[in-house]
């Protein structure tokens, strides 16, 4: 038996237009991903950011709202320091006006304070980089410049501190509005010490350029992730960051209150002393990445190295030899059986 199937005519000038349908430049990069991975990393699916507070939105050491002097190495919003060669102010600023900002987004301005051959910048430097190397990655964000010398950088170094890999972004225009700025790298295998993201008003090599008093650089959603391309921002919530944060640094202090404040009673660690020369364990809230530098504070007057005893309105010799590690301390109390003392902490592990 004959059977005999008839399909429709096709128009080849129309399926041939078809194939020609722009597909965007997201379309483009998925079709050019070699792997699933490389997929699954355009879509944004999963964490993404490497860099912990890269939006400037926890900041536990103090209030940075008000210009301030900068000092080179100071760390001052979470997981941020300042690398500087001259003199500067720093801000944590909050008019940060790019559409799609989360409202809690916040960014860092540096602002030079004199005139000269030098250099400006905050960095973040990133633990245990051994694991990324031969990974690509792109790091980006917006930066706000009133110079055409502002740019995001990477360097990466090995372990006796000899940079062997250094990579900018093209430069901000200059223009003093917010640009979005990138770059897409292959992390060298002498990553073996130390991995630093940075924004810099500096040369593409990252060395001194001329400043001028007033020159400025702002940051804000600084992102650093696996892939070829830049994706949009990944917002975590407050409560996210924060934690991350504790990791390198923890205070007792309530957040908002800063070490060194007098009279600050909420949030103070309570004992009442068993004994003379007595010995109290803190744990903190998050396990550090390693023994922490731990500083004690007097609540009654915010006194360095002293806690305060309510039984007698005075402070108290502390300290904090015994037992530090990374889950905790043991501190040691110089007071009076039966008194009541509290005091506050801060922890520092940064890299």
């Amino acid at each position: 038996m004959t059977v005999k199937v008839s399909k429709p005519a096709i128009n080849v000038r129309e399926e041939l237009a078809d194939l020609r349908k722009p597909t965007g430049i997201a379309g483009e990069a998925m079709l050019r991903a070699e792997t699933p991975q490389e997929q699954f990393n355009l879509i944004g699916a999963g964490r993404r950011n490497l860099l912990i507070n890269g939006d400037f939105q926890v900041s536990q050491r103090g209030d940075f709202t008000t210009a301030s002097s900068a000092t080179n190495g100071e760390y001052f919003v979470d997981r941020w320091y300042a690398d500087i060669n001259t003199t500067i102010n720093k801000q944590q600023t909050t008019d940060i006006d790019i559409d799609g900002t989360p409202a809690i987004s916040k960014g860092v301005k540096l602002t030079a304070t004199a005139s000269g051959t030098s250099y400006i910048g905050v960095r973040q430097k990133i633990e245990n980089p051994t694991q990324y190397v031969g990974r690509t990655f792109t790091y980006s964000g917006y930066v706000r410049s009133n110079t055409p010398n502002a740019r995001l950088t990477s360097f990466i170094a090995d372990t006796a501190g000899t940079t062997n890999q250094v990579v900018s972004s093209n430069a901000h225009s200059g223009s003093g509005q917010w640009e979005k700025l990138s770059v897409t790298f292959t992390m060298t295998s002498n990553a073996t010490s130390a991995w630093f993201v940075s924004a810099f008003i500096s040369s593409s090599a990252v060395g001194n350029v001329s400043i001028s008093s007033g020159d400025y650089i702002e940051v804000t959603m600084l992102q650093m992730e696996i892939g070829k391309v830049a994706t949009p921002f990944e917002h975590r919530s407050f409560g996210e960051e924060l934690a991350a944060c504790k990791r390198y640094y923890e205070q007792s202090y309530v957040y908002g209150t800063y070490a060194g404040s007098g009279n600050t009673y909420q949030g103070a660690i309570f004992f009442t002393a068993a004994h003379n020369d007595h010995r109290e364990e803190i744990r903190y809230e998050v396990e550090k990445r390693a023994t922490p530098t731990v500083t004690l504070y007097s609540s009654g007057n915010g006194a360095t190295g002293y806690w305060y005893s309510h039984q007698d309105n005075t402070n108290k010799a502390v300290s904090a030899s015994h037992g530090n590690g990374p889950k905790g301390v043991r501190v040691d109390v110089t007071t009076v059986d039966g008194h009541r003392m509290d005091g506050h902490f801060t922890a520092d592990a940064e890299l």
